[in-house]
């Protein structure tokens, strides 16, 4: 009598195509999660920027940071009644954190008009490497309902100009 245990190849094949389209199904519906996370990080980061930059604003109002003296790329003028705050001086002054291996990640620069001194307008030109980009008005273009324009960068948005 021939009484052997186990498998036979077809049976094994069988269970390795159902494994592979169990796993075929289950990555095609997570992937959109994983953008929609990092579009929400992103959009979070853009949040703490802007803050960061009215922390800095505000810090200088009070006469306790000279944009002249720091040797920063941020820079104010008197005269155009315009303020700008490169991401790169923010993080150098310590008002906006960010992890090290971020540090080179995002770039880009906040604009404050300040021609009304009771509101100042908040312009944030923003990117995270080349997977998210932003340019627009304060943060109600780019929370939870806003659009993140992936499609306008200039070279020109990682620096200053209060001309």
């Amino acid at each position: 009598m021939n009484n052997q245990k186990g498998f036979t190849l077809i049976e094994l094949l069988a269970v390795i195509v159902v494994l592979a389209i169990v796993t075929v199904l289950a990555t095609s519906s997570m992937l959109p999660l994983g953008t929609e996370t990092r579009e929400a990080a992103f959009r979070l980061e853009a949040t703490n920027a802007v803050k960061s930059a009215k922390t800095a604003k505000e810090t200088y109002d009070l006469g306790n940071l000279n944009l002249d003296s720091t040797g920063t790329k941020s820079c104010y003028n008197k005269e155009t009644k315009k303020m700008c705050f490169t991401i790169e001086s923010l993080i150098d002054l310590g008002y906006y954190d960010l992890d090290d291996d971020d540090k080179e990640t995002f770039k880009g620069h906040i604009d404050i008009d300040l021609t009304n001194s009771k509101k100042p307008k908040y312009t944030l030109y923003f990117k995270k490497n080349d997977e998210f980009r932003f340019v627009g008005l304060n943060h109600t273009n780019y929370d939870k309902n806003g659009d993140i324009d992936n499609d306008v960068w200039n070279e020109s948005y990682e620096s200053c100009s209060c001309n």
